[in-house]
């Protein structure tokens, strides 16, 4: 996903990869989710807004959770950066959060400010997130 002249795949193979159509079962259906063939559209922001530059609040990648961790991993097209989040929780929240963060630090190491309300997490004795 990176520079061409590092990429492990042909610009064939990754043209394939971003033929991104909206997936239009399950949980990807309900949370608007464009998919290809392994790649999706996520959004790390939690939320944007017309002042929000939305350039960092999306990245090409995937995600992924089962029993005891879940992950992000992905390519920021503006930040021209490549990373991978693990966390040992199958709530995905904590992933989530983590991205938003990351994305924020990223924006601001380009000497850029955004908001994409990630908050803060808070758990309660049932371990239940908030955002």
């Amino acid at each position: 996903l990176g520079p061409s002249d590092s990429r492990l795949v042909s610009d064939e193979s990754l043209a394939f990869m971003r033929d991104y159509k909206p997936m239009t079962t399950g949980w990807g259906k309900m949370a608007h989710i464009d998919y290809g063939a392994g790649l999706m559209i996520n959004r790390a922001a939690f939320k944007l807004d017309n002042t929000t530059d939305w350039h960092y609040a999306y990245y090409e990648g995937h995600g992924g959770e089962t029993y005891g961790f879940s992950s992000n991993q992905g390519f920021s097209t503006k930040a021209q950066a490549a990373f991978s989040i693990v966390t040992n929780t199958d709530n995905t929240t904590y992933s989530a959060v983590a991205a938003c963060r990351m994305m924020v630090a990223l924006a601001e190491t380009r000497g850029e400010q955004v908001d994409y309300g990630c908050g803060r997490v808070i758990i309660n004795p049932v371990d239940t997130v908030v955002v």
